[in-house]
This record gives structure tokens, C-alpha cells and sequence, in this order.
């Protein structure tokens, strides 16, 4: 018996994912906006629905996606969650850069002179070879 609750369980959660994505994409399509319909007078109903609503449009031309519109509110919330995350993989990186200082602690160094002179060369054809690269 609990096995059948189980399996009635996984199907009503399937149908509910299904639905959920026929509904997904039915609000998709329905936020495809051709830009044609801002010069035909749609413009303001579109724009009365974004703010209060908290909706965002696709704006088409040529039939590609080619702007969003969305509220105020919205475009500073998104900002707002950029700007955190820029913050948070900052963070990521300077503890990723410690923590391979650290493990490097204790390792031999050597001075830049004495690597490019591991290399084969010494400073002075180092230097020549900078000279002689032209960046633009």
C-alpha cells in the first residue's frame, strides 16, 4: 500500500511540474512584445502593466529578442543583486588567491632575475626583446 501512495505521490508531482511549464510558457509568449506595437498605440497599455504589475516585456524586432522592459523597481532590485554577487565572487576570489599563497608558504623564491635566467636569458636580451615588441 505505501509503495502505490508513493507512485500516485511522483505522478501528481509530474503533472503539477507539467502544468506548471504550459503555464511558463503561455506567460512567455505572452511578454513577446514587436516593437511595431509601440508605434501603433500600445505603448501606454504596455507601459501601465509594467510598473504596477511588476511585469517585464521582450521587446521584438525583426522577430529576435531585442530589449527588455521592465519597472523601475525591478531594474534597481536586479542592480542591486548584481552588484552582491560581484561583491560575493570578489570575496571568492581573494580567499581562493590566500588560500594558494598559503600553501605555497615555505616554497622556495627566487627573484625575477634569477627565473629568466633559469629560462636561458639574461636580463639585458630580456630587455632587448621588450624593446623590440611594438604594442598598439
Amino acid at each position: 500500500m505505501k509503495i502505490l501512495h508513493i507512485i500516485e505521490e511522483k505522478r501528481i508531482i509530474k503533472r503539477k511540474k507539467e502544468r506548471s511549464h504550459e503555464v511558463n510558457v503561455t506567460g512567455f509568449n505572452e511578454r513577446l512584445v514587436p516593437i511595431s506595437d509601440f508605434s501603433q498605440g500600445k505603448a501606454g497599455k504596455i507601459f501601465n502593466d509594467v510598473a504596477p504589475n511588476n511585469k517585464e516585456y521582450i521587446v521584438l524586432k525583426n522577430n529576435q529578442p531585442t530589449a527588455v522592459l521592465l519597472s523601475i523597481k525591478e531594474y534597481r532590485e536586479t542592480q542591486e543583486k548584481i552588484w552582491k554577487l560581484e561583491k560575493l565572487l570578489e570575496r571568492i576570489e581573494n580567499i581562493r588567491l590566500l588560500k594558494l599563497a598559503q600553501s605555497r608558504e615555505g616554497s622556495p623564491v627566487s627573484s625575477f632575475k634569477e627565473f629568466v635566467e633559469e629560462l636561458g636569458y639574461s636580463m639585458e636580451e630580456l630587455e632587448a626583446l621588450s624593446e623590440s615588441v611594438e604594442f598598439e
